[in-house]
């Protein structure tokens, strides 16, 4: 089954609720599976949705069911945990015309995650940036780099569609000191 896939500046009201439920729904397994923390607080959720600076991309199903968000940030000072001066120094081009951008998440519902929304998804996401010519940053949690292999089959899909040049840029890891 596809999805319809549309850019929204801002998503508030009704819309808004449907998304944060399946938010929810996606993201609460990563409450004990990530120490960083993954999952928003409702606040935090509502101001990401009605922040300009972070575009969303939405998809509904044909009954037009929330069935998948990716939140991308055009500024990166609209992330608290991004350093745009560690991305200007890197990339100084892109940081100069205001491309250098941030996925903050992508989800899809979890009964979708194995059919085409995902997919679906991507592609448009892809060809957005592509055609924005931009530098897109992300992270991913080493429980769905390890489980899902996300990021090496995003760089494989990206690199059969796409003329890119996917790189670690940092790397943070936790670390659990305990007395005896």
């Amino acid at each position: 089954m596809r999805a319809d896939v549309t850019f929204e500046p801002t998503v508030e009201g009704e819309v808004a609720e449907r998304f944060w439920a399946l938010y929810l729904e996606a993201f609460e397994p990563l409450r004990t599976r990530a120490a960083a923390r993954h999952v928003l607080h409702r606040e935090e959720f509502d101001e990401e949705m009605a922040d300009p600076r972070i575009l969303k991309l939405l998809a509904h199903d044909s009954p037009g069911d929330a069935v998948g968000l990716t939140t991308l940030a055009t500024d990166l000072a609209a992330v608290p945990w991004v350093s745009p001066e560690f991305f200007a120094e890197r990339y100084p081009d892109h940081a100069a015309r205001g491309a250098v951008w941030y996925i903050g998440f992508t989800l899809a519902h979890p009964g979708r995650r194995a059919t085409r929304t995902f997919m679906d998804m991507i592609d448009a996401l892809v060809a957005h940036l592509a055609e924005h010519r931009v530098v897109c940053a992300y992270d991913v949690s080493r429980f769905n780099d390890d489980s899902l292999r996300f990021a090496d089959n995003l760089r494989r899909r990206l690199e059969r569609t796409q003329d890119v040049t996917v790189e670690t840029v940092d790397r943070q890891t936790y670390y659990a000191t305990t007395f005896h």
